[in-house]
């Protein structure tokens, strides 16, 4: 009997190959991913070290409890706002440029803050840095989408998650740190200081960068329907889509307390700064671990079961709090909380990411930026009128309003599914 050989060199390329693609090469490795990814990390810890500083700050220069409110909606308000225009400019003009001039705007402002001395003042700023922060977010999140390839819009988006939260992880306590041993000036300074070398890593890193536009795309503008290949319509609001902006929307509810009330109501609990900063790390650390592998995990295996099973969860973490009065545990729902809230938010990016069409990315960054921020908003804005009724109220009252969009974007989406369709995205990617 006679054996067929094959040369050793050549067993080894087919090994190699066949390695390369199980293991497809990390998206960080790539000279622009990785740059965006780290510029976005290390802008958001600026904006960490002084998030739970702000309304502390306010306070103790005399704003009365609702401007303080005030403030966090100004924000909010004005980040949902001019998140459209900043949309419609991303897609007609440089990405690039516009986060390198949100980074600017949102450095000088944070700097401006130690010379406010009235609640006034702190609503102007707070409003302007909301328009700052729209600037950056659709322009970087439109240009992750271009730069990463087809099928692997979770793992990028939850690796971009993962950056912003590193704010989170470190910010929070230097801040309070700071501000506890040293005044809230320095915090202000060093903040504003850590912009700069988010600015130069970007204007570095693309300073070659010729955009593609839309062709370099277009495999991820096509679906297979048996032995044909065809475009996906230019169209945003489809069925999919509204069930991923309600999820966003349910989402932001939460981040909209905490901004309005979660430092006054730790600092009403009894906490002093430091530990108020480690409540906001806690969430922080397992966002930062988990977001990267859930994002993969949903490229895989799907992404709607992951998020709907993370945010119904997450709604029912943010009930519980008021319910809570021990640091301690605290300390473990924020771990409960970030990894579920991680899982939860990377699929929902992945799968907003999968339904947008090219040509329209930058304005649907935009609107989905828009949702969140709306819901934030409106937690902002209910979190401070409920918490004047009662201190608990807040998180009961938005974790069941939470609960229930999920519950309906779940509803929605499980209605469509049952209705014939002529051409859908695959839920599955590989």
């Amino acid at each position: 009997m006679n054996r067929v050989r094959f040369p050793r060199k050549e067993l080894q390329k087919e090994l190699l190959e066949a390695k390369a693609v199980i293991r497809p090469v990390g998206l960080w490795r790539n000279w622009y991913i990785g740059s965006l990814l780290m510029a976005i990390a290390i802008s958001f810890l600026g904006f960490g070290l002084v998030s739970p500083l702000r309304t502390l700050y306010a306070r103790t220069e005399g704003a009365s409890g609702g401007e303080v409110g005030l403030m966090a909606a100004a924000y909010l308000f004005s980040a949902f706002i001019f998140l459209f225009p900043f949309g419609w400019l991303a897609d007609r003009y440089s990405r690039v440029g516009l986060i390198v001039g949100g980074l600017i705007a949102h450095g000088i402002i944070t700097l401006s803050y130690m010379w406010a001395t009235s609640g006034e003042f702190f609503i102007t700023l707070r409003f302007v840095e909301g328009i700052s922060s729209a600037a950056v977010l659709p322009a970087a999140r439109a240009l992750l989408a271009d730069l990463v390839p087809e099928g692997r819009n979770g793992e990028a988006f939850g690796l971009m998650s993962a950056g912003m939260t590193f704010g989170m992880l470190g910010g929070p306590p230097a801040g309070t740190f700071l501000a506890d041993g040293f005044g809230y000036t320095l915090a202000y300074i060093l903040a504003a200081a850590i912009f700069v070398p988010a600015i130069l890593m970007v204007l570095f890193a693309f300073r070659n960068y010729h955009p593609q536009h839309h062709s370099q795309h277009h495999a991820a503008s096509t679906v297979a329907t048996g032995s044909n290949r065809q475009s996906l319509p230019e169209k945003l609001w489809t069925t999919p889509v509204i069930v991923g902006v309600l999820h966003r929307i349910a989402l932001g509810l939460g981040p909209g307390l905490a901004i309005s009330i979660w430092s006054i109501y730790m600092a009403d609990l009894g906490f002093g700064l430091t530990l108020i900063g480690w409540t906001y790390s806690v969430y922080a650390i397992p966002v930062l671990l988990v977001a990267p592998g859930a994002g993969r995990l949903s490229d895989r295996y799907g992404r709607l079961g992951m998020m709907f099973a993370g945010g119904l969860l997450v709604s029912l973490v943010w009930i519980s709090y008021g319910f809570m009065s021990t640091f301690a545990l605290f300390m473990v729902m924020g771990v409960v909380e970030g990894s579920l809230d991680a899982v939860s938010r990377s699929a929902n990016d992945g799968y907003l990411a999968d339904h947008t069409p090219p040509r329209l990315r930058g304005r649907a960054q935009a609107y989905f930026n828009a949702a969140t921020q709306f819901g934030s908003l409106v937690g902002a804005l209910l979190a401070g009128f409920l918490y004047e009724i009662n201190k608990p109220l807040p998180f009961i009252v938005l974790g069941g309003f939470e609960l229930a969009l999920m519950v309906l974007a779940l509803a929605i989406s499980v209605v469509s599914s049952r209705r014939p369709a002529t051409m859908a995205v695959p839920e599955r990617q590989f």
